[in-house]
Order: structure tokens, then C-alpha cells, then sequence
């Protein structure tokens, strides 16, 4: 890699334009954004250190906020308290250094490459850890051991900044304190851990990261208890993480569709497939977290329902639901040789109807021929006329009554 200019820095209208906007304290620039400008990636993602505690940061703070029309909160707990401000196209976060010197705060972080300071607005720059000489080398170094054992949700984001920055390689020496340190994966806190996976699958080398995290022994630890981990699928299938860009999936406007919760699918297939609610303590997005749980319950089954009959293929896009264009974009990047596009042409045409068929029989009528009230059973019994709607068995009224009385026990 070349030589890093830092006096990029010097002229970074954002950073001058924040640092006004809290009033031209003195503050520090660390973290993604530095890192990220150095190398000449964009970043909205500001991480800035100011002198004091969390009251005294309250007013910059509030000032900046009022300047993006929006508010400051309070995020994180005990003294890793600190203040975020989003704005539409720009997110802030100001840590307090409370008692601590710049240079604790500096040697207290995961990385090198993640130590880098700069102090706003003019500099100068500051690598007291070697950072610098890492981000040129291209290698990701963590500073001290003690620093992924106090905050195990480094030890995904190692594996997170594998996938998102191509030219680094991790350490071997930071990769046996991984290693050895994986089992402690189990105490990070849900919510954060959820936040660095999301951003892994997000990236445009997931199966980078996927790979990473498997060799460091990581991956497996991420499974919450009473979740198995699928070892033999994940080594077989994290090719299918690769073929999740658009210029390489079968099926991109599936792919569109889907976002990140076709990736995501992979992950959860990879632990089992568990339902939606046993993963909601990772703090994913509502509707990302259920069609990636959907999508990975019903992989295996697209698979074999692709080469099914028309009936099949309209049954499995109504059970799939909304969440038909995720199930579908996981399942051709799993297994391409498929013809996945006359699958997506029926959903672009039919999909409402086949996800909200206009019903043969009302619930109250289906009871009224099968001889039972409002009950579990009586919504089997809906199900399955549904679907026999659906596979095209019935297609009128007076059918659907024959096929009820034929086909479904009291």
C-alpha cells in the first residue's frame, strides 16, 4: 500500500463544519472516520474525544444537535456513557475522557489502526501505537491483549473489519489472543454483538468475514444457548456469502429485494434456523430480523420447491409471505444452478394475490362444514384449503366443501 498522506485531514470540510458546530472545543478525532479517510473511503461515522465528563460534553453536544436539527442522547452504560447526535447524513458520538489522559484513552482501545488521533481542527496528528505504519503495512494489530479480553465484541469486530476492508490482514499474533480468547464471545452484550454481525453480513467481503470468523473459532460462540451450530453447512455454503453482490447473484432485483436480510439468512441457517423472537435480543431491525429468520427456516425447502411444480412454487410463496424475495435471494446464492427467474417473474406478477388469496370460504364456513368452532384445528383447516386453493386442487365454492369434508379430519 502507499505512503498515507495525513494533511487529507487538513482540509476535510465535515470535520471543520462538526467542530464548529460544538462550539470549536477542544476535541479529538479517533477511530472509523479517521481511519476510514486515510485511506480514502467514505465515512459519515464520527467517534470524537473531549476533555471532562458526560455533563460537561452535554452542551457541545446540544449544540451540534441543534445545528442538525435534531437531538442528543445518551447511549451505553457506566463510564462508557457517551453522547450521539444523527443527523440525516451524519451520526456523531462524543466520548467524555472523564479521568482519563488522551494517551489512556489511546493504549485502552482494540486496534492500532483504530488509535490514530487527530486533533481538530488543524491537527496534528498523533500515533502513539504504531497505527499508521499498520494502515500502510496493511495489517489489522490489537494493542493489548487485555483490551479484547475486557470487550469480547472486539473479538467479532476483527472479523467485521476483514469484510469491510480487503487490505488488511490480521496479525497472527492478535489472531492466537482471538483464538484463545473465543469461549468469552458468550459474555458480550446481545446488543452490541448483534450491531458488529449486522455490519459483517452487510459487507461487500461478508464471506471474508464469515471465514474469519469460523477459523478464529468465533462464529460458533455467537450461537445463544439451547441454538445449535450447523459447522458442516456453513463450510460447505460460505461461498454463497460471495455471490451476494449484485454483480455475481443469479437473481439481483431478488437480491435489491432483500437487502441485508439475505445475508443475514446465512448466518441464522448456519445456527439452526431459530424463530425470529429467540434473536431479538441482538436489537436487529424488526422486519431485517424476520424475513432473515423466515428466509433461513425455509432454505433448504426452496431448494427442492424450485424444481417443484407450479402448485408447489405458489403454496411456498404464500407460507414465505413477505418474506419471499429474501428466502429466494439466499437460495440462489446458496445454489445457482436453478432456474431462479421464472420463480421471481410469478412473485413480481403474482405475489399479492398469492401471499393474500381472496379466501373460497370464510373461517365461519369452513366450521359450519367441518362441524367445529373457532379452534387451533379449525385454523389448520383453513391452512390447508389454503393451499389447496393455492396448488389449484379447488377453485370454486361448492369444491372447496367437497375437498373439506374429503380431505380434512374432524
Amino acid at each position: 500500500m502507499p505512503r498515507i498522506d495525513t494533511t487529507v485531514l487538513e482540509n476535510d470540510l465535515l470535520l471543520r463544519g462538526v467542530w464548529e458546530g460544538l462550539g470549536m472545543p477542544e476535541c479529538h478525532l479517533t477511530g472509523g472516520y479517521l481511519r476510514d479517510r486515510l485511506l480514502g473511503r467514505k465515512s459519515v461515522d464520527l467517534d470524537l474525544v473531549l476533555p471532562g465528563d458526560l455533563d460537561h460534553v452535554r452542551a457541545p453536544a446540544q449544540m451540534l444537535a441543534a445545528r442538525l436539527d435534531t437531538r442528543a442522547h445518551v447511549l451505553g452504560r457506566g463510564s462508557k456513557r457517551v453522547w450521539r447526535i444523527e443527523g440525516p447524513k451524519i451520526q456523531v458520538e462524543l466520548w467524555p475522557l472523564a479521568d482519563l489522559s488522551l494517551d489512556e484513552d489511546i493504549h485502552r482501545r482494540d486496534f492500532s489502526i483504530n488509535a490514530l488521533v487527530w486533533r481538530l481542527p488543524n491537527g496534528p496528528f498523533d500515533d502513539r501505537v504504531g497505527g499508521l505504519e499498520d494502515l500502510e503495512s496493511g495489517v489489522l494489530r490489537a494493542i493489548k491483549k487485555k483490551n479484547l479480553e475486557e470487550d469480547p465484541v472486539r473479538l467479532v469486530r476483527a472479523a467485521r473489519f476483514l469484510a469491510q476492508l480487503p487490505e488488511l490482514e490480521l496479525e497472527p499474533r492478535t489472531a492466537r489472543w482471538i483464538r484463545s480468547l473465543a469461549p468469552r464471545v458468550r459474555r458480550a452484550p446481545p446488543e452490541r454483538l448483534g450491531q458488529e454481525l449486522l455490519k459483517l453480513v452487510a459487507a461487500a467481503n461478508r464471506e471474508r468475514g464469515f471465514q474469519a470468523l469460523l477459523d478464529l473459532g468465533v462464529l460458533q460462540r455467537t450461537v445463544r444457548p439451547a441454538t445449535r451450530f450447523d459447522k458442516a453447512w456453513i463450510i460447505t455454503n460460505v461461498g454463497a456469502a460471495s455471490r451476494m453482490r449484485p454483480n455475481t447473484h443469479p437473481l439481483r432485483a431478488a437480491l435489491a429485494a432483500a437487502g441485508d436480510a439475505a445475508a443475514l439468512a446465512l448466518l441464522l441457517r448456519t445456527w439452526s434456523s431459530p424463530h425470529p423472537d429467540a434473536v431479538s435480543h441482538f436489537a436487529w431491525p424488526r422486519q431485517i430480523r424476520h424475513h432473515a429468520a423466515v428466509a433461513a427456516r425455509m432454505l433448504d425447502e426452496a431448494l427442492v420447491a424450485v424444481e417443484g411444480s407450479a402448485g408447489d412454487r405458489r403454496a411456498f410463496m404464500h407460507r414465505a409471505g413477505t418474506a419471499f424475495p429474501t428466502v429466494l435471494a439466499a437460495a440462489a446464492a446458496v445454489d445457482p444452478n436453478h432456474n431462479w427467474s421464472r420463480w421471481w417473474r410469478l412473485w413480481r406478477t403474482r405475489g399479492p394475490q398469492l401471499v393474500h388469496p381472496e379466501p373460497l370460504l370464510t373461517g365461519e364456513e369452513v366450521g359450519a362444514v367441518l362441524g367445529i368452532y373457532p379452534c387451533p384445528a379449525l385454523g389448520r383447516a383453513v391452512d390447508a384449503l389454503t393451499e389447496a386453493q393455492l396448488r389449484g386442487k379447488v377453485r370454486t365454492t361448492e369444491g372447496a366443501r367437497r375437498w373439506l369434508k374429503r380431505n380434512v379430519e374432524r
